[in-house]
């Protein structure tokens, strides 16, 4: 791959902000990698004066495996900041005519800057742009030398994540120039392609999220929470879950819900298309009833607290999903059509 295609594609993945697939933001997460590594442009001084690549006298075996671990700090949905260890694998050079056989082999601490974009909830595309510090070492008739030095690196990548808290990367990774070939006798950028898993720690995605209601002039709309359904119970379940309750509680906390307990307050339960409209209606009712009880159970008078189901009535998918004939697709497609929603009449009064 071109270095000059890298470079741009990296710096287009640092111009976009849609991120939804990443950690959520203030957040660490870490990992592992493993895969294949790949010395080329290979250069070096005395025997190895000019391009390796076109070097009669040596062949090399440029290939082999490379790996490491990772660590990061996520600043903001779609940016975060990333460190780890990386060995970068090793070559063998076998000397034709009497020519000297010899190695090399690289290790490193890399620091970069991750962009991200999102195709979906799930799946990402990011690149990396830093630097690394490394330790090239070289053995040439039966003598090792070793250098250090620091080099820019350069990556692109996908993430998918498989739950909140675990995620799978594939990854290229470009490091130009390793080891001074006026010192160890050679020097060599590194390509590695690594497949790697990643955990984050402290995702909350079940945090309510308010909607802003628009200024209009008279009595203001009932201001509305929407609650995502998935998060708040198991599939084809009721009763809330653990995550459900805490999400329900972080809403009755919130400031302009305490200042509106003795307003009426509207709990609506909403499903997606599957299934038909009768089973879907009963369990719309029962996912906004569980949300009222919470709510009531907390505090809020029982008198202002009413639940309704309105089923697969109010879809917020449209069209999206029609083309999806993959079960498991469309459900994960109709996921925001799973809802709950609380409606606060009269808060701004």
């Amino acid at each position: 791959m071109k270095k000059t295609l890298i470079a741009l594609i990296v710096i287009n993945a640092c111009a976009v902000t849609n991120a939804n697939a990443a950690a959520d933001a203030n957040t660490w997460y870490s990992g592992a990698k493993l895969g294949w590594s790949h010395y080329s442009d290979i250069s070096g001084n005395n025997n190895f004066n000019g391009n390796q690549n076109n070097a009669a006298e040596f062949d090399t075996d440029s290939d082999n495996v490379g790996g490491g671990v990772f660590w990061g700090y996520q600043i903001l949905p779609w940016l975060a900041v990333e460190s780890g260890y990386d060995y970068l694998g090793n070559m063998q050079v076998q000397g034709n005519n009497g020519a000297e056989n010899g190695k090399m082999k690289a290790q490193g601490l890399q620091f970069s800057m991750k962009a991200s974009y999102s195709f979906n909830e799930n799946w990402d595309i990011y690149g990396r742009a830093g630097a690394m510090g490394y330790r090239a070492e070289t053995d040439q008739a039966e003598h090792s030398n070793f250098e250090t030095g620091v080099r820019p690196l350069a990556a692109i990548g996908t993430e998918y994540e498989f739950n909140d808290n675990w995620a799978g990367r594939l990854e290229y990774q470009w490091v130009s120039n390793v080891g001074n070939s006026n010192q160890i006798g050679m020097s060599a950028d590194i390509n590695t392609v690594t497949a790697g898993v990643v955990y984050r720690f402290g995702q909350n995605s079940a945090a309510p999220v308010a909607e802003t209601a628009p200024v209009v002039e008279g009595p203001p709309e009932p201001q509305r929470f929407n609650l995502k359904s998935d998060v708040m119970f198991e599939f084809n379940s009721a009763v809330l879950s653990a995550q459900g309750e805490s999400a329900v509680r972080d809403l009755y906390n919130r400031p302009e819900i305490q200042a509106a307990k003795e307003k009426t307050t509207m709990v609506i339960g909403f499903s997606d298309r599957l299934g038909s409209a009768e089973y879907n209606l009963n369990l719309s009712t029962k996912r906004a009833q569980a949300v009222a009880d919470e709510l009531v159970r907390l505090g809020m008078p029982a008198q202002n607290v009413q639940a309704e189901g309105r089923g697969l009535s109010e879809p917020v998918t449209g069209t999206t999903c029609d083309a999806l004939q993959e079960r498991s697709e469309l459900i994960n497609c109709l996921a925001p059509d799973r809802r709950v929603v609380v409606e606060i009449a009269g808060v701004g009064e």
